[in-house]
């Protein structure tokens, strides 16, 4: 019997075709800027000085800053491996007593380190992003952070992606107590005399801040100092 016949494979089928690589680019800045706004980035937190943890006086500057950095993502977009970074630039303060503040800088922590024991008005320091407070309550405190995007294909420089997206901070609380003075003649004899009754005078339904939280028992009833 003669061979079975075998059919040639045309030279254009045999190998894969090679992508249209300039079409693939030019889809490339679309497809990075929906990668953007679906990133799972994070928005940071809002945070107080470490030493009053949110802790302050009416009429004081109460600091308030925002802890959030750029991030950097990785994704594989059309078959390239694409870096996208996160970066933000501007920030939203809402301060929870009906004001707000839009600013480009996050503030940080106040330089002065603050002892418990020292005075109040040593307290008080002015940054970029601290408020004053006219009222005494705990308040909500929140933060949306601005941020843009840039993304960079293997060996090439950063370019812009357009738009931007508000992503909210894990809030925090400022806790605002009132100032009181009085002249008296003596150290502590009673803790049922006015002074007597720990750093902050609690009334009924308050709650100690967190600064001296470990100074009253779960009663409310001061129990003294704890710090070193």
């Amino acid at each position: 019997m003669p061979p079975p016949s075998t059919e040639a494979v045309p030279e254009d089928l045999s190998e894969e075709s090679e992508p249209d690589w300039e079409l693939v680019l030019s889809q490339i800045p679309g497809e990075v800027q929906r990668a953007f706004a679906n990133l799972p980035i994070e928005g940071g937190a809002v945070a107080f000085d470490e030493e009053l943890l949110g802790f302050g006086y009416i009429n004081q500057h109460t600091n308030v800053f925002a802890e959030v950095e750029t991030q950097t993502f990785s994704e594989s977009l059309l078959g390239i491996n694409v870096e996208i970074r996160a970066v933000p630039v501007e920030y939203q303060f809402d301060y929870g007593d009906g004001t707000s503040r839009t600013s480009s800088d996050p503030g940080g922590p106040s330089a002065p380190v603050r002892a418990r024991g020292a005075d109040a008005s040593s307290w008080e320091v002015e940054t970029a992003t601290s408020h004053i407070y006219q009222e005494t309550g705990v308040f909500p405190v929140n933060v949306t952070t601005t941020f843009i995007g840039e993304y960079r294909l293997p060996g090439e420089a950063w370019t812009p992606i357009s738009g931007s997206v508000e992503i909210p901070a894990t809030p925090g609380e400022a806790d605002i107590w009132r100032l009181s003075h009085r002249h008296v003649s003596g150290a502590c004899r009673e803790p049922s005399h006015w002074g007597c009754s720990g750093p902050v005078e609690l009334g009924p339904g308050d709650r100690p801040p967190k600064i001296f939280a470990e100074d009253y028992d779960s009663s409310g009833r001061y129990i003294g100092s704890h710090s070193p």
